[in-house]
Parts: structure tokens; sequence; C-alpha cells
């Protein structure tokens, strides 16, 4: 866990003016042994904690780095001995785990270990004390355990009221947001602390600009290589297809074909087929056709719906899912248009969404650490930046096209991709 070579993020480098982070103020006095070297150390803490609540490579404070971790290592050796003494005292397993975590950021031998285990006996203590699982997130979004500490901190957010958080946790939150590459998570961040304070704390602003800086917003002008707005990733035996240009994201099997996937016209469209399944004289493959854009001057959904059903006859359905408050389903027939196999038997779901308050957010995932080069020194790491959604309300189409006589598995396909369909 000791950093053998330091790895930063290139924005992070040139971080050396302190933040007023206030994680010691988080720590409740009053709740501690009255003992003189403990209430000292607290002290010393806070004093000290601007210098060392992160680590930097170029140490460009008023106190000299050694002299910080002189004072930091006494104290870190008079709250173990306090603990020993109060092993039942959360308060100062929370301020002991503290004192570490600073003492680890000025490169003291042991402090990250001392940490967690002072952490997970407040965790212990207090199991619905917020400040534990928070303190311990800050410290692994500093080590090698970048994506478990982000991971730590959405869990967090996930299980309490954003302004029942302390604007010490958001300021940390908008930390290890940046540096693990969530640019939209990092802006509500800072949202979140404007709200609590009335204004952002000294340097916070710089997160939310690293974040924009990030952000390419959507052009319409622009063709767009496929690679730049579809993402796949592997689940199991499927992929999973995310595009932050489109905000949405689905599930395809692997067997499927991926007929199609493009950003064109200012339109998203992804086509794939499944199967193949067995009809009356051959084997057919059914499709699934994705397709997401901004309406048309004052087009309503009603009328954009109307252009995909021109063809055969059609009447409504209930699909198994509406990925949306509503949804406007049909289903047709086409008749003889397969043939000896079948009519056309089609199912069209529209629906509608606006735009997000933070866009892709919901598709941000913390960034794992980047693997470390044997070379010593320095190593700069710059993370991919993210594709902006195409702005304002969208209308989304999700058609199925099959033949009468293989209707019933390419249902089980369609209703498959429309369960595992998230959509902004």
């Amino acid at each position: 866990m000791r950093r053998n070579v330091a790895i930063l993020f290139a924005v992070l480098v040139s971080f050396h003016t302190p933040h007023a982070f206030a994680d010691a103020a988080a720590i409740q006095a009053g709740a501690l042994p009255q003992e003189t070297a403990v209430l000292a150390a607290l002290d010393d803490i806070t004093q000290l904690e601007s210098y060392c609540h992160s680590w930097t490579d170029s140490w460009q404070y008023p106190i000299a780095k050694e002299d910080v971790a002189t004072r930091l290592g006494k104290d870190l050796g008079f709250l173990s001995l306090a603990l020993k003494s109060h092993p039942q005292n959360a308060e100062l397993a929370l301020l002991t785990g503290l004192a570490a975590q600073c003492a680890y950021n000025v490169d003291l031998p042991n402090s990250h270990v001392t940490a967690l285990d002072a952490l997970s006996q407040a965790l212990k203590l207090a199991p619905s004390d917020v400040r534990a699982p928070w303190f311990r997130a800050t410290l692994l979004c500093q080590t090698s355990e970048l994506k478990a500490g982000a991971d730590e901190f959405l869990s967090i957010e996930s299980s309490h009221a954003w302004d029942q958080l302390p604007a010490a946790f958001w300021e940390d939150y908008s930390s290890c947001a940046t540096i693990s590459n969530l640019p939209e998570h990092t802006l509500r961040a800072v949202d979140h602390l404007k709200k609590l304070l009335g204004a952002a704390p000294p340097g916070i602003d710089t997160f939310a600009e690293i974040a924009r800086s990030r952000i390419v917003p959507f052009d319409p002008k622009k063709e767009y290589d496929p690679k730049e707005v579809w993402v796949a990733a592997p689940v199991g035996d499927n992929s999973q297809f995310t595009s932050t240009t489109c905000g949405v994201r689905f599930d395809v099997h692997g067997d499927w074909a991926v007929n199609q996937l493009a950003v064109t016209n200012g339109s998203c469209v992804a086509y794939f087929s499944t199967g193949p399944y067995k009809a009356t004289t051959r084997n057919l493959r059914p499709s699934i056709l994705v397709l997401v854009k901004q309406p048309e001057a004052n087009e309503t959904l009603q009328e954009f719906s109307s252009k995909f059903l021109l063809k055969g006859t059609f009447e409504p359905f209930t699909p198994s899912r509406c990925p949306a408050e509503t949804c406007i389903a049909m289903k047709g027939s086409q008749p003889g248009m397969y043939g000896n196999d079948g009519d056309g038997h089609g199912r069209v779901v529209v629906f509608e969404r606006n735009q997000p308050e933070y866009p892709g957010l919901i598709f941000e995932s913390p960034a794992e650490f980047p693997k470390q080069d044997a070379k010593p020194g320095t190593q700069v790491f710059r993370p991919n930046q993210v594709q902006l959604r195409i702005p304002g309300k969208l209308y989304y189409l999700v058609m199925l096209d099959t033949a009468a006589s293989i209707e019933a598995p390419a249902m089980k396909d369609f209703d498959s991709f429309l369960q595992n369909l998230t959509v902004e």
C-alpha cells in the first residue's frame, strides 16, 4: 500500500495550496478522554490538517514536511497508547485513525495500517456513525485502493440524505470523485457544498473546473466514430453498451449480432439481430432497433411515434417494462411480410426523457488505480474524457421486427432488452 512510486492524475499534481479541510472539526472533543496528551493531539491535528490531508510530491507549505511528520508521529504515539487504555472510546479511535491518515500523507511508516485498524475499531463501536466509513473512504482514495474508496463514498451517499452529511464529507467526496474520474459526481458534490455553506470553500471550485474540463459537449455537426460514443463492456456472457451521448445503456446477449452503432445527423442508432430461430421454412433473426433523437421543432411524442406506424396495422399493447413514466406502445402486423414464415409482427415502444441535472451521472463508475511501472519517480496519468449527453428533451424508440412464426422467442429477447434498458 505504501507509495513505492508516486502515481498521480496529471491534473492533481499542481495542487499545493492547502484547502480548508475540516475533518478534525468532526471530532467531538467532549467525547474524548480528557487527557492532556489526547486533547493536545487533537489541537495539533487541527492545525496541521491542511498540510497533511492529502499527499503531494512537491511540498510547498510554510511548515517543513519533516516537522509535520515529527509532530504527527508524537501525536500518533500518544493516541495509540491512549486507545489501548480506552478501547471502548469510539471518538478516540476516530481521532487516532484521522491522525494516522495524516501521518500516511507525510510518509510515516506503518501509518496506513494503523489508520485502517483504528477506523475499523471505531466502526465496530459505533456502526451507525458515518464518520468511520467516511474517514476510511478518504484514506482509501489516497492509496492504490482508489476504487474501493470511491465505492465507499458512493455507498455512504446512497444511504443518507445529502443535506444531513457534513460539508467536510462533501469536500473529501469531491476530491475522491475528481481523482477517480467521476466528473458529474464532482459537480454535484460541489453544488451540495455551496448549498450547505452558501459559498464554495477555498480551492473547491478547482475540482469543478477539472470536472468540466473532462466533459466534452455534444456537437450536432460532427460525424462521430462509434468508438467515441459507444462503450462496450463484458457482463458475464453478455455485452453491456453505454453511450453518455445518447443517455442510454443496455445489455446485448453474447450471440446477438451488432449490425450498427452510430451517432449520425444528431441521432443515436443501435441495431441488433437476435436468434437465429427456426421459422417455418428457414432460420430467421429478429431485429431490435434503438433510436434516440431530439424532437423536431414542436414535434410531439405522438407525432414522433406515428412515423414508425405507417406500414401495416397497429394496436396498443402493454410492454413488459416502460423505461419512463409513460410509453406509447404499439404492436403491428404486416401481412405476408415473411412469405411462408408468416406475417411481420412488430413492436414499437416510444417514450421521452428530459435532460437530467447532471447528465451521465448514473453511468459513471470509479476508475481503477493505474498499474505502476517499475521505473522510479512520479508517473502521470490523464483520465479519459466523457462525451456529454445530447442536450434537452430526447425521444426514444425501441422497435422489434420479427416474423409471426418466431414471435415467441423474439418477444423474450425484446422483453429482456427492455428489462435491462437504462435511460437518463
